[in-house]
């Protein structure tokens, strides 16, 4: 018996350390599958329909990401708080509840923002309304995929094998199919059809692995959901105005398609170098919110608890920067598929500057997005990602005219270090 007990004591910490390798493993792949694929596709499509169809895609992109930012709402950050920690077999119930009240919010603000997009983008550029309406569709598979779900339960490896497939099923299509400058019209499309059916596959298997059920969910309790995440929305808005909003300004100063071209290639690498460390950030999110219960509001200790789980991942992030540019440098004109790429010297200039951004944004999220949302001063936040974006987009409108796509560049990096100050300072005066 007493030899049984200790096998026993000796091999549960051995299966949670695997369970969490192959949770950190499972979230690693599905940010991998989806910095990646736009690596493949945007180069090539650049080489293929160049710059002018590229840059409708891109612009039409850009305004599809508010869309996104609605349909995403909280629901990533309080759907996981609401369940994280409870059981799947015997909170079964409560889960289902939970579900089908995101669900069902999600699925009705996705109709709302996208009549009001359409609307907005026929009275601004006619053209794109087409391009958006097919990139809503990533809105839409987002809105009903639960990875908030599979995280909280800490589930990850069906998602990672569902997403690894769409994206791979997408990138394959659109080689295959996108052939002449006129084919970029059907980009968007192609990849949103792709991200549907993943999001379908994984709705469905979570549904049937877990046994849940939909529910009809009350209007007081939709209600509550959404006033409860209205900070965290509202900072996802002002976000996406210092991100994501940059390929929009550019286009309404009249830069030249190239440029918005060059731009884009170079967010997308920089976007996939953030994703790359994504996987890290939700691992240590869990802690990040077991620090933040372990004390009542923002303080010196509270910054120090996160402070220690942020500096592996701030290390991991040198690591990943310094492997990106230290192998473009060495081996990037021997690639025939990086040396193809159109103003490929633009795009890495571009990107060597926006890289600075993932050192504070990685800080950003474990203390602003984890610390501050549940240490109670999400207002605080909310005050902080706004002035942040305002911020930002008043630099672009000064910079832009006079260093065209490098002004915003540094806008972009500027904007993520104002806000760790931001957030920073939150913890130190209270």
């Amino acid at each position: 018996m007493e030899k049984t007990n200790a096998e026993d004591t000796v091999s549960k910490p051995r299966r949670g350390v695997k369970h969490a390798l192959l949770n950190i493993g499972s979230l690693a792949a599905i940010q991998v599958a989806n910095a990646v694929s736009p690596l493949i596709i945007y180069p090539f499509l650049l080489a293929v329909v160049g710059s002018e169809g590229y840059a409708q895609v891109a612009l039409a992109e850009a305004l599809s990401l508010f869309l996104l930012t609605f349909v995403i709402y909280s629901f990533d950050i309080d759907g996981v708080a609401e369940i994280v920690g409870i059981s799947p077999v015997r909170d079964k119930k409560r889960i289902s509840v939970v579900h089908s009240e995101i669900l069902m919010t999600r699925i009705a603000f996705y109709a709302i923002g996208l009549c009001i997009l359409e609307a907005a983008v026929l009275l601004i550029n006619p053209q794109l309304s087409m391009l958006v309406l097919q990139w809503s569709l990533v809105s839409l598979a987002y809105a009903i995929q639960p990875t908030w779900l599979f995280q909280a339960l800490e589930r990850n490896l069906p998602l990672a094998i569902i997403s690894l497939i769409s994206r791979a099923g997408a990138v394959i299509t659109i080689v295959m199919t996108i052939r002449q400058p006129g084919d970029y019209a059907f980009v968007p499309g192609i990849i949103g059809i792709w991200y549907l059916a993943g999001a379908v596959i994984a709705a469905g298997y979570a549904l049937r692995k877990f046994g849940l059920t939909l529910e009809a969910p009350a209007p007081r309790v939709i209600a509550s959901w959404i006033w409860r995440g209205k900070e965290v929305f509202l900072s996802n808005v002002g976000v996406t105005l210092y991100r994501d909003a940059n390929v929009l300004l550019l286009g309404i100063f009249g830069v030249p398609s190239t440029g918005i071209a060059a731009y884009s290639v170079a967010e997308k690498l920089v976007k996939a170098i953030q994703a790359s460390i994504r996987p890290v950030n939700q691992f240590f999110f869990p802690r990040a919110l077991a620090v933040a219960k372990a004390n009542s509001k923002p303080s010196r200790a509270a910054f120090m608890g996160i402070f220690r789980i942020t500096m592996p991942q701030v290390a991991v992030v040198l690591c990943i920067v310094a492997g990106v540019f230290g192998g473009y440098w060495i081996l990037g004109s021997s690639i025939s598929a990086i040396a193809q790429i159109k103003d490929i010297e633009q795009v890495a200039g571009l990107a060597a500057i926006m890289s600075l951004a993932c050192f504070p944004g990685v800080a950003n999220f474990m203390f602003g997005s984890a610390g501050l949302n549940a240490l109670g001063a999400r207002s605080y936040l909310l005050v902080a990602v706004m002035f942040t974006g305002i911020a930002s987009i008043a630099v672009n409108l000064c910079l832009i005219p006079v260093m065209g796509v490098t002004g915003s560049a540094i806008c972009f990096v500027l904007a993520e270090t104002l806000l760790l100050a931001l957030i920073a300072r939150r913890y130190f005066v209270y």
